[in-house]
């Protein structure tokens, strides 16, 4: 899922079983009122996605920072 949303960094709480996204930008005014979310929460993976997905028709997400690995955010 991190490579379908490079512009988000995901993180799943085995604890809670809860998904959530984070974005990697911080969405300005326009963005906000679009509708772009900064976090974005989901009981399971496959919602998140569908979360995600939604994010990506109203703005796309931006490209991923060249040289950074979130591999350490693996579990």
């Amino acid at each position: 899922m991190q490579q379908a949303h490079p512009g988000w960094l995901i993180f799943h709480n085995s604890g809670t079983g809860a998904w959530s996204a984070y974005r990697r930008t911080f969405p300005d005014k326009q963005e906000i009122a679009a509708g772009v979310r900064l976090l974005i929460r989901a009981d399971s993976a496959e919602r998140l996605e569908g979360k995600l997905a939604a994010q990506a028709e109203i703005l796309p997400a931006p490209e991923p920072l060249p040289g950074i690995s979130w591999t350490f955010l693996r579990s």
